[in-house]
């Protein structure tokens, strides 16, 4: 993402725009405070208005409500009470006093009310009922379409009633010192308007705020502010106040949100100026710098392209920006440390390559380009070739390796090494194979391959006589393999013979012939190692598994008691064992069967049975466990001290072994014996 932009041409305009940002938030929160500041003033002026208004609408009526008590009085009470009470008042139109049941008893001249029941009317039902004086809503006059109200005093003898005229409101309001700027008004309570400075038409209309928020929310306080939107869409900021008093008139002084900021938006479109202004000056100085800045950064970065480029000779006379001074002397001493360094880079390939070249083993040197750079005087003594007989790899494959089929099974193992080689892992195997020389023939060679630096460096090993030599040794252990089976044989065929003159020995005197019977088992153990050698690929080692079966096979056909064998339980793992340990083993475990066959099962077992297992634990630790389920030894033997010659063939052969052995006649007999084998 930052690569398709240009880091000064980024930096300047993050910093233009950020300065821009703070001054617009700076301007932003001034014009916040100032308006607030102007919403306050003003408020508190119109609302200080309207309370003064309130207070002279107050006066008015209280002055009226004055002038209709002197109706109470007995030197007023007649008729031409009312018409004087009008003459003073200039505001009154008719004067009328009624009887406690509403019929008017006296009237001001011209009124024409005089004799009229007024009980059903509420400005002569609310002040008898409440006591107090009454202010009725406001109404048109017929006659002259003012804007007109009724006041109602109640006395003892009845209720002085006068219809006054609200004309005089308009001009008052009108000539207030603030009514040029200020809208001002009262209304009823029910929000018609009684009153107007600037548009008194409004109250001939029978307009109404009724519906305004303000005026329903209004509550019973004495004033209030608010914003108002008007029907024409205008904001107007709104102060009201109530009137004191029992009229339930309310006093309002609005004004247009737009002159009370009237001065704020004079100082934002000053801002707006001053901001474009420093926006203008800041992009051409940013400009300015970053073109500077710019020119000494592809100064630099031309410098640098010549190191890279391998122009160790160029050199940089940098006159800029003081923080870029410094980056342009560390790219100076980087262009001496690398011109030093190549030259030490020189020395040391130099001298690779002579030691590489005196090495007493074949090498070739391969460049990234797959070229040979180096065939050293090794493989030349050796394979006769110099680079100029095979300057690239496929030259070399062509001159080294001339069966096609060959050579491409040989270039397909030289891939899958260097893949390897450039993975960082290490080849499973090296190379072993045939190499055409020069003069025609062919060696056989150990090849291994390493990257050092770019390069890709093959040694060899000549292993030609050694395979030779390898191969006439082969020759001649197959040949002492088969003089030594042959040797196995013999001796096997020897033991038989001897066995055979045994047989006959026995078979001539009867009633010796068991003291044979031994001698001959033993004598057939050792004769089975040999043919069991014999067969055996591996003339050092044997099956112990196959021979212990080979052992059973003899023993358990011809001394089985009866003619019912007892069963073998095998467990028998594959292990290998030394002639030495086996020879031990066998005739171990020929002793220990013999006696089960022999004397275990002499009371007629009900199930006869013998186990055997074999197995190897801990490493190199071999287990021997052999036993039967017949009568087992008589208490208190013990095989090292017992006369008989199995026994001491048993202990005697287990300390050949090296091992140990442990008897358990509690239950039957059982043999267990350890070695490492």
């Amino acid at each position: 993402m930052r690569g398709k932009f240009r880091a000064t041409t980024l930096l300047g305009t993050l910093l233009a725009l950020m300065t821009l940002a703070s001054m617009l938030a700076m301007a932003e929160i001034l014009g916040r405070f100032i308006r607030e500041e102007l919403r306050r003033q003003s408020e508190d002026s119109n609302a200080l208005l309207a309370g003064s208004v309130a207070h002279e609408v107050s006066s008015f009526l209280e002055a009226h409500f004055m002038g209709l008590s002197l109706l109470a009085q007995p030197v007023f009470r007649d008729a031409g009470g009312p018409e004087l009470l009008r003459s003073t008042y200039a505001a009154f139109e008719d004067v009328l006093v009624t009887d406690l049941r509403g019929v008017v008893r006296l009237a001001s001249a011209g009124s024409g009310e005089l004799g009229f029941d007024l009980s059903a009317r509420e400005y002569f039902r609310a002040p008898l009922r409440d006591g107090r004086d009454y202010v009725s809503p406001s109404f048109i006059a017929e006659d002259d379409y003012a804007p007109s109200a009724v006041l109602s005093h109640p006395f003892d003898g009845g209720v002085a009633v006068a219809y006054i005229n609200l004309l005089f409101m308009n001009e008052f309001m009108a000539g207030l010192p603030a009514s040029e700027t200020r809208s001002i008004a009262v209304v009823d309570a029910t929000g018609a308007y009684l009153a107007h400075n600037v548009d008194p038409s409004l109250v001939s209309r029978s307009e109404t705020v009724s519906l305004e928020r303000w005026f329903r929310e209004r509550g019973s306080g004495r004033g209030g502010r608010a914003i108002a939107l008007r029907p024409n869409g205008t904001e107007e900021l709104l102060c009201w106040a109530s009137v004191p008093g029992s009229s339930g008139w309310t006093v309002t002084v609005s004004e247009p949100t737009a002159r009370v900021f009237r001065a704020l938006a004079y100082l934002q479109r000053l801002l707006l100026a001053v901001l474009a202004a420093y926006a203008v000056g800041s992009l051409a100085l940013n400009a300015t710098v970053i073109r500077y800045v710019r020119l000494d950064i592809e100064r630099l970065v031309r410098f640098s392209q010549d190191l890279a480029d391998g122009h160790l000779d160029a050199v940089i006379e940098f006159r800029g920006f003081y923080d870029l001074a410094h980056l342009s002397d560390n790219l100076a001493r980087m262009g001496q440390a690398i011109r030093e360094r190549e030259a030490r880079l020189r020395a040391n390939e130099r001298r690779l390559f002579d030691l590489l070249d005196f090495l007493p083993i074949p090498v070739i040197l391969v460049r990234p380009d797959m070229g040979i750079e180096l065939l050293n005087r090794a493989f030349t003594a050796v394979l006769g070739w110099v680079v100029s007989d095979i300057p690239t790899d496929g030259d070399w494959w062509l001159a080294a390796y001339p069966d096609p089929e060959y050579s491409r099974e040989v270039q397909s193992f030289w891939n899958a090494y260097i893949a390897t080689l450039r993975e960082g892992r290490e080849p499973e195997s090296d190379f072993t194979g045939r190499i055409r020389c020069k003069d025609g023939s062919d060696r056989t060679m150990i090849g291994k391959a390493a990257f050092i630096a770019d390069r890709f460096i093959i040694t060899f090993v000549d292993i030609t006589e050694a395979d030779r030599a390898a191969g006439r040794m082969a020759s001649s252990l197959r040949e002492k393999e088969v003089l030594l089976k042959e040797i196995h044989h013999r001796v096997k065929n020897n033991l038989q013979l001897v066995i055979s003159l045994l047989s006959l020995k026995a078979s001539a005197t009867p009633e010796t012939e068991h003291v044979f019977d031994d001698s001959i088992d033993r004598i057939r153990v050792m004769a089975g190692i040999h043919e069991l050698l014999y067969r055996s690929r591996d003339l050092s080692h044997i099956d112990l598994s196959e021979y212990i079966r080979t052992i059973l096979n003899w023993l358990v056909p011809s001394l089985s008691p009866g003619d019912r064998p007892p069963a073998l339980e095998l467990e028998l793992e594959p292990l290998e064992l030394d002639i030495d340990k086996a020879i031990p083993c066998g005739l171990i475990i020929n002793e220990v069967i013999t006696n089960s066959l022999k004397y275990a099962f002499n009371d007629g077992a009900e199930e006869p049975r013998i186990s055997l297992s074999a197995k190897r634990e801990s490493g190199d630790e071999v287990v021997l466990a052999l036993g039967d389920n017949g009568r087992g030894f008589p208490p208190g033997l013990a095989p090292e001290r017992c006369e008989s010659l199995g026994m001491q063939l048993i202990v005697s052969l287990c300390a050949q072994l090296g091992g140990t052995w442990s008897l358990d006649g509690s239950a039957g007999t059982r043999w267990t014996i350890r070695f490492r084998g």
